[in-house]
C-alpha cells in the first residue's frame, strides 16, 4: 500500500472539507478519515495497461447517471511497468473515493496527470469501488 503523502493528489486530498487528516505518535503516524461517516481512507496505487488506462479514464469522464453501465465487466489489473498509474484513497466504508489519473511520459521519465481529481460520494463511491 502506498504511503498517503507520496500522492500526486496529497495536496489536494488535505484541502478538502470532506477529509480530516489527524497527524500523531509524534507526527511520524497520519490517518486520513471521511467526516461525513467517520470511516478511514486507503490509499491505493495501481500501474495499467495502456487499454486498461483509456478505459479508466472514459469511465472517469462518464456521466454519473450512466456509472453502472461504464463500470461493468470491468475490474483494475495491476502490471508492473504501467503505461497508466491510478492513485486513489477509498474509505473503508465504500462512500467515498477519490481518483487521480497519471500517465507515464518517457521525456520526463515520470508520471503526469491525464485526468483532474474526480471525488465520488455515497451510491457513485460504492460503484466504483467494483473496480478494485
Amino acid at each position: 500500500m502506498a504511503n498517503i503523502k507520496s500522492l500526486q493528489m496529497w495536496s489536494d486530498i488535505c484541502r478538502d472539507n470532506r477529509i480530516n487528516v489527524c497527524k500523531s505518535f509524534f507526527g511520524l503516524s497520519t490517518t486520513v478519515k471521511y467526516v461525513p461517516t467517520g470511516s478511514v481512507v486507503d490509499v491505493k496505487r495501481v500501474k495499467l495497461s495502456k487499454q486498461d488506462g483509456e478505459r479508466l479514464l472514459k469511465i472517469m469522464q462518464t456521466a454519473h447517471d450512466n456509472m453502472n453501465k461504464a463500470v461493468e465487466n470491468f475490474r483494475l489489473n495491476g502490471i508492473p511497468n504501467g503505461n497508466y498509474m491510478l492513485e486513489a484513497c477509498c474509505s473503508q466504508d465504500a462512500s467515498y473515493v477519490a481518483m487521480h489519473l497519471l500517465q507515464y511520459k518517457p521525456s520526463d521519465y515520470d508520471y503526469k496527470p491525464v485526468s483532474d481529481i474526480i471525488v465520488y460520494e455515497g451510491e457513485e463511491a460504492k460503484i466504483i469501488n467494483q473496480i478494485f
